[in-house]
This record gives C-alpha cells, sequence and structure tokens, in this order.
C-alpha cells in the first residue's frame, strides 16, 4: 500500500477499521478455536469478517514528561491516600454506629444513600470476603493471560469468559444491592 493510496482512502490513522470496500490489499483473518489463518484478497469473502489496514506512514506528536511540580497536581500524594483512608475509615465507624443502633424502618433516606458504596465495609468478614474474591478474579484473569501468552495462542474471548466466571460474584451482588435499595427506598416513600 503506497501513501497515496492511503491518502485516497480518507484516513490517516495507522490502523484503520474500514466499513466500506475499498481498493487495495485486505488481510482477512479467519479463525476457529483450533486454527488460526491469514489469507490475502483483493475483496473480503462475506462481509462479517473483519478488515484491518496498516498504513506505512504514521504521525507522531512528542509530549514533554511533566515537571515535578506538574506530577503533584496532576496525582494524589501519599498524604492524600492517607487522607482518603481515614475519611473512609471514619464514615464506616459512623455507618456501623448508626446502623447499629437504629432499627431498620427507621433508616433515613440520607443514612442510606451514606450506606451506597461502603457496604462491604459494615461488616469484617463481608469486607474479607470481598477481598479475597476480588484477589481471585485477578490471579484467575492474570492466569489465563499468562497461559495464552506462553502457548503464544490469544483468545480474547476465552478470556472474556473467564473474567466474567470469575466476576460473576460482583456483578450479582451489585444487582442484589440494587434491588435491596430499591425496595427501601420504594418503601420509604410509600
Amino acid at each position: 500500500m503506497t501513501p497515496e493510496s492511503t491518502m485516497n482512502c480518507g484516513n490517516d490513522l495507522l490502523v484503520d477499521f474500514p466499513t466500506s470496500r475499498r481498493q487495495g490489499q485486505i488481510f482477512t483473518v479467519e479463525s476457529t478455536p483450533s486454527t488460526s489463518t491469514s489469507k490475502e484478497q483483493s475483496t473480503p469473502p462475506f462481509p462479517s469478517f473483519k478488515k484491518v489496514r496498516f498504513s506505512e506512514v504514521a504521525d507522531m506528536t512528542h509530549v514533554d514528561f511533566p515537571s515535578s511540580s506538574e506530577l503533584r497536581q496532576r496525582w494524589y500524594t501519599a498524604d492524600d491516600k492517607t487522607r482518603f483512608k481515614r475519611i473512609l475509615a471514619r464514615d464506616v465507624r459512623r455507618m456501623i454506629s448508626i446502623v447499629s443502633s437504629t432499627p431498620g424502618e427507621c433508616l433515613s433516606t440520607e443514612v442510606l444513600e451514606a450506606c451506597v458504596g461502603i457496604e462491604i465495609f459494615l461488616s469484617r468478614d463481608l469486607a474479607q470476603r470481598t477481598r479475597e474474591k476480588r484477589a481471585r478474579h485477578m490471579i484467575g484473569v492474570l492466569n489465563e493471560s499468562g497461559r495464552q501468552g506462553r502457548s503464544e495462542r490469544i483468545d480474547d474471548e476465552r478470556l472474556s469468559r473467564v473474567s466474567e466466571k470469575t466476576s460473576r460474584w460482583a456483578r450479582d451482588r451489585a444487582f442484589e444491592l440494587a434491588v435491596g435499595y430499591w425496595e427501601l427506598f420504594r418503601e420509604m416513600a410509600e
């Protein structure tokens, strides 16, 4: 592919995912769970195949590394992170105190709203189980990614399925929490 043909495409991307048929070489990749082949064709055999074009020309913009003062302004400092942890711990202690000393039907909407996002910290057992499940999820995804890297056969769909399987608990918990909050707020509104 020449730079002129790239210009005729109306796109100067290094990798171009065309939406319509164009003149020039098209590389079609057919993949099945057991094989992956690449064919060079002038037109794609089926419109559902993804087509990729590689340009010989790429524009690159140089950006200077930020100064120390710019970095300090952009990122949280260690003191900021420590302060965030202290604030979270204080909020959790307050919520535990309020929730444990107030009957459920007497909790205000504001108290319930303040619990959103920190529910897992209201119980040490729940917080520990959540940490363990997050660690298992991370390890599962990294193990699958490593296995694919060692076998030199990358399967995005399999990695996606592993991630979906190991994080199902989080989706289920989020759904249950949403339903629970919805029911509580609906009852309070009646």
